[in-house]
């Protein structure tokens, strides 16, 4: 009889437990939101550095980054075409700074992420602490996307890079603009003093 008891509360105790860690662990879907345009706040932590700005998805393979901080990246905007990285500071565009390297590379493994799993039609992953989690791996690399449960980008690890971005302020249906600047004339003054006009 004891052993009959205690085999009962033995297997009572295992269903509770079984119950208990469901929720944790088990497999989560979420709807697709991720293959339409999107803009988030984030922030980035690489190498010991936090930087904060906002990203921006157009389409697939077109993105674009905008740093609000660290001093040292604040106001540049990377724009990403597939494979190409342009840069610009108050409408003038030149190389990817220095400074701006390692983000640029954890930013390109992002946007390889999300446009992988964009484009499958559910999304399906493990639910963690509240979040869907995501493993992929990217040439080699693997990541972790974490998404919220409306499907909302909440998080994306590369522990290759010992990186990760966190997302807030999420924004789905983001129209591109783009400003084109003119100058018809302008005047340059030499130090002889003769005046050039070009119109």
């Amino acid at each position: 009889m004891k052993k009959m008891l205690l085999g009962m509360v033995s297997i009572t105790g295992l269903l509770l437990c079984t119950a208990c860690g469901g929720g944790e662990g088990g497999s989560a879907k979420t709807q697709q939101r991720l293959d339409e345009s999107f803009s988030a706040s984030f922030v980035m932590e690489i190498d010991g550095t936090t930087a904060e700005g906002t990203v921006t998805k157009y389409d697939d393979g077109i993105w674009s980054a905008e740093f609000y901080s660290p001093s040292e990246v604040a106001g540049v905007v990377l724009d990403f075409m597939g494979e190409d990285v342009t840069a610009s500071y108050k409408g003038l565009a030149f190389s990817v700074p220095q400074a701006a390297m390692p983000s640029k590379a954890l930013l390109l493994r992002l946007i390889g992420a999300v446009d992988e799993t964009a484009a499958q039609e559910h999304i399906n992953g493990s639910e963690k602490d509240g979040l869907i989690e995501c493993e992929g791996e990217l040439e080699g690399e693997p990541y972790m996307l974490y998404l919220n449960k409306d499907g909302s980008l909440a998080e994306f690890r590369l522990n290759n890079m010992n990186g990760f971005i966190t997302f807030s302020e999420f924004t789905a249906d983001v129209v591109m603009t783009t400003t084109v600047t003119t100058v018809e004339s302008f005047e340059v003054t030499t130090t002889d003093t003769t005046d050039v006009q070009i119109d």
